[in-house]
């Protein structure tokens, strides 16, 4: 099994984008396979999308790394 690099993206953003990355990435959660349209192409792009967990677990991220730099 060959091991990809991950690369990590660091972006600043208003809490206006934070809010809209954390409610796409719910509404991305929240539609079945077949619903969620030309945005598939987006979340495939690098591999695999993400998993329901995975959004939970990056949902997550974000809103610690928010609030810890407030």
């Amino acid at each position: 099994m060959s091991k990809q690099k991950k690369r990590h993206l660091n972006i600043s953003i208003t809490e206006r984008e934070h809010a809209t990355m954390l409610a796409a990435l719910r509404l991305w959660q929240e539609a079945d396979e077949y619903n969620r349209g030309d945005l598939r192409d987006i979340a495939e792009a690098p591999g695999v999308p993400l998993s329901s967990k995975e959004i939970d677990c990056l949902c997550e991220r974000i809103n610690f790394t928010s609030t810890r730099e407030a």
